[in-house]
């Protein structure tokens, strides 16, 4: 074990505090350092921010062409990791903007501002969020506070969500930033062999919540403000229940515990670059020792090569996300505007929920499945002419389902820990069966106890 300097401590203690800063303490209502520095950026760029999202996608088309045509060495290493079938996504992705840009056919998509319109400005704010907070996150990452509170808490998330007690923080990330931030920095644990590629999975599709901020908006969208206290409660409650559940359950209980590089039938042993566990001439030390020992060592990692190196893999990740999401969410939200997918999908859902006894049944149905593609939907499609009782289960139910395309879905898809489609449909499934009855029930306590 090497020998703890006291610069060291210093050191950690320094980082983590301004990572701790920067992410978790509100300083302007309930927005973090963070979040308002993207909303600065994002106010002065204004309607120029859609520039970026097309400029970020021309330098895609070029490193694709640069590895499949040139064969420049540092495009192919660029794009080592994409299969043939990402590198068309990407390629529609780009079709797609211009289409928009442009206003090419299909006219009535690319026209409609409930989908073409919201493409670029979508994007955009994706983009500009996961760039600037997946930047900073070197502040967590390589301050030593994962490992800090790793050993800590491990006693406690081990035996709760068999996740390593790092995960804590991956937690919070989302509450107080973003869904994607969230994923990313699961991405991040995952590519340093935090977490096995079980544990990624468990934890992109477990925290990945909205953020508090957002929580409010769904409450405003859905005109029940008042809730909005007990919703936060109970969002949090019900994602550690679910937590704990999701995990010893299929799909997550089946995926293979290899970590990053290792092949699928790898032996999946630990292999983590900063483990916090004590050796034997540490077996005599408490838990606050050994966790101060392994941050402070941990802390050395952080230099100016890997502060800009952060960057680097932001941007590179949020160009991914929306090269992944374009796509998608174009056909998505045109189901949802253009077609009555979504109401024939409600149909089967209805006596499910009238065998709940929730008022309005039929029309509150399709929101139980809207969520999937933007987390705002759900109490968009019932925001007018329905119970409170529902009103309140549909927003809480689109919190703790998690997976939306729009953001929380498509970082999935682009992250390391390789998730596909498919993948992403059956754990909001799976979300959604276990959660229905559990908020349906939630929601008739809460109306007895108001009345």
């Amino acid at each position: 074990m090497e020998q703890v300097e006291k610069k060291d401590i210093v050191r950690f203690t320094v980082l983590s505090l301004i990572g701790i800063f920067l992410y978790f303490i509100p300083v302007d209502g309930s927005r973090v350092p963070v979040v308002i520095m993207v909303g600065w950026i994002k106010d002065i760029l204004g309607d120029n921010l859609k520039y970026l999202v097309l400029l970020m996608l021309i330098v895609l088309m070029g490193t694709i062409f640069g590895a499949k045509v040139l064969k420049q060495k540092t495009c192919v290493r660029l794009h080592a990791d994409d299969k043939n079938s990402k590198l068309i996504h990407y390629a529609a992705a780009f079709l797609v903007v211009l289409a928009v840009w442009f206003k090419l056919p299909p006219a009535a998509v690319f026209a409609d501002e409930r989908v073409g319109g919201q493409i670029l400005s979508l994007a955009g704010t994706v983009m500009l969020t996961v760039s600037v907070c997946g930047w900073f996150i070197v502040f967590i990452l390589k301050s030593g506070i994962v490992e800090f509170v790793g050993t800590i808490l491990e006693p406690l998330m081990r035996p709760l969500f068999r996740l390593p007690g790092a995960a804590a923080i991956n937690c919070l990330s989302s509450y107080v930033v973003s869904a994607a931030v969230g994923v990313y920095m699961t991405d991040q644990y995952y590519e340093n062999k935090v977490y096995n590629r079980r544990e990624a999975i468990a934890a992109a599709t477990c925290f990945s919540t909205i953020s508090v901020g957002y929580i409010g908006v769904l409450c405003s969208i859905g005109g029940i403000n008042e809730m909005y206290g007990t919703l936060l409660v109970l969002t949090f409650l019900l994602v550690i229940v679910m937590t704990a559940v999701m995990v010893r359950i299929p799909p997550i209980s089946r995926i293979p515990k290899t970590y990053c590089g290792e092949l699928e039938n790898g032996d999946g042993g630990r292999d983590r670059r900063c483990e916090a566990g004590p050796n034997h001439a540490e077996a005599g030390k408490n838990r606050f020792q050994r966790a101060v020992n392994a941050a402070a060592l941990c802390s050395r990692q952080f230099t100016f090569h890997e502060f800009t190196a952060s960057l680097l893999s932001a941007l590179k990740f949020s160009q991914r996300i929306i090269a992944y999401m374009i796509p998608i969410v174009i056909v998505t939200l045109t189901l949802v505007h253009h077609t009555p997918v979504f109401t024939w999908l409600g149909y089967p859902i209805a006596p499910v929920l009238r065998l709940l006894g929730l008022p309005d049944a039929a029309q509150i149905a399709p929101a139980v499945l809207l969520g999937f593609i933007e987390v705002s939907l759900p109490a968009i499609s019932v925001s007018t002419g329905v119970a409170a009782q529902s009103v309140f289960f549909v927003v809480l139910l689109s919190i703790v389902q998690i997976i939306f395309m729009t953001e929380a879905g498509n970082a999935m898809l682009g992250a390391r820990f390789s998730m596909k489609f498919t993948d992403l449909v059956i754990h909001f499934l799976v979300r959604t069966v276990i959660a229905v009855p559990v908020i349906a029930v939630i929601s008739h306590l809460l109306v007895s106890i108001q009345n």
